[in-house]
């Protein structure tokens, strides 16, 4: 697809249309769904320019195109074949096991904070929980074993397990909930 003209004015009426065409308002269930994932990799887009570590980048860059992907199995309003499989659910999970080896169980909960990466990986697991809520109204009557779902559950712990563990590489304390 190529895009070369941005100003259309056809959402000037509080309506947009859908990958297949369809027509529905700016205030529907699957468009803040969507704009959810797409917050979500803006998120992380900020994150990519403050890590200093290629590896996390390629991965957060992998993962910004999972979310691209997952935007476009959205816009085709699709409730089956989905873009995620099981491998890319696999890969994060083995992504966490990985990080979270070596750091110590957590006793109290963490509060957001570190420097600009790690406090914007926090930025990015909150509003990976909040794509997730949007994409678990879009997808009320097929929650048993959605894999979009699965994906974004498993991505907001991706992001607070690599805060951690990038705070504990970069020796800076974690901040624990005081009562």
């Amino acid at each position: 697809m190529r895009i070369t003209k941005v100003t259309t004015r056809n959402g000037d009426s509080g309506k947009t249309n859908l990958a297949k065409g369809e027509k529905v308002l700016k205030s529907d269930d699957i468009i803040h769904a969507l704009g959810e994932v797409d917050e979500l990799s803006s998120v992380i887009g900020v994150c990519v320019t403050l890590s200093k570590d290629s590896d996390i980048s390629n991965f957060l860059m992998k993962i910004q195109n999972d979310l691209f992907d997952i935007g476009g199995h959205i816009s085709m309003n699709l409730n089956e074949d989905s873009v995620v499989n099981i491998e890319m659910i696999s890969e994060l999970e083995n992504q966490i096991k990985l990080l979270n080896e070596n750091l110590d169980p957590l006793t109290e909960f963490i509060l957001p904070s570190g420097n600009n990466f790690s406090a914007n990986l926090h930025v990015a697991r909150a509003v990976a929980r909040r794509a997730e809520r949007s994409t678990v109204q879009l997808y009320i009557d097929s929650l048993s074993n959605n894999p979009v779902i699965m994906y974004l559950n498993r991505l907001s712990d991706y992001f607070f397990v690599l805060s951690r563990y990038y705070n504990r590489q970069n020796s800076i304390p974690e901040t624990t909930w005081k009562r």
